[in-house]
């Protein structure tokens, strides 16, 4: 795994918000201190605005090709006990790969219904890469959306992941 999470209880602090552009799209983070408390994507650009940080440069490098860098972030603790279990299954499937929201509720004894609430609840979705689970018969969802703007950054996401990986090939 190329990821290091440090689940964080609280955090205090004025919140600070920092964009990566990838792609045709950016991941807005939000943090308080070190502590990511939000990351989302979001479709237009803001061309205005320019963060050169070391943060984020590491963060678009990790989304570039996590298999070449490691990133270590501090999040903060949310959602059930449920749901964090899904998001570190979801951790866990390679860059490039994609499963089916029913395979992967096999392999933890759920439904798949559960498991497209987890992903449509995951507030790291930039991070946490609920991008690469799809519906049996489909694309599936992404960030609360059946259509549209996030269903196609879905698919230019997984699609750069399949070059990516053809490419190391």
């Amino acid at each position: 795994m190329s990821i290091q999470i440090v689940w964080q209880h609280e955090t205090f602090g004025r919140q600070i918000e920092h964009r990566v552009p990838v792609l045709n799209a950016e991941l807005v983070l939000t943090r308080i201190g070190d502590v990511i408390i939000d990351a989302s994507w979001q479709t237009a650009i803001d061309r205005n605005i320019c963060d050169e940080s070391t943060f984020v440069k590491q963060v678009r490098a990790y989304l570039m090709d996590p298999r070449r860098c490691l990133l270590e972030v501090q999040l903060l603790e949310r959602g059930t006990a449920y749901s964090q279990k899904i998001w570190q299954a979801l951790l866990n499937i390679p860059f490039g790969d994609v499963i089916s929201y029913s395979a992967l509720a096999d392999k933890l004894g759920s439904g798949p219904r559960a498991v497209a609430q987890a992903c449509k609840n995951n507030p790291y979705a930039g991070i946490i890469p609920c991008h690469r689970v799809v519906s049996k018969n489909g694309i599936g969802g992404f960030m609360g959306q059946s259509q549209g703007e996030m269903i196609e950054l879905k698919r230019q996401l997984l699609a750069y992941e399949r070059s990516m990986f053809e490419f190391v090939k």
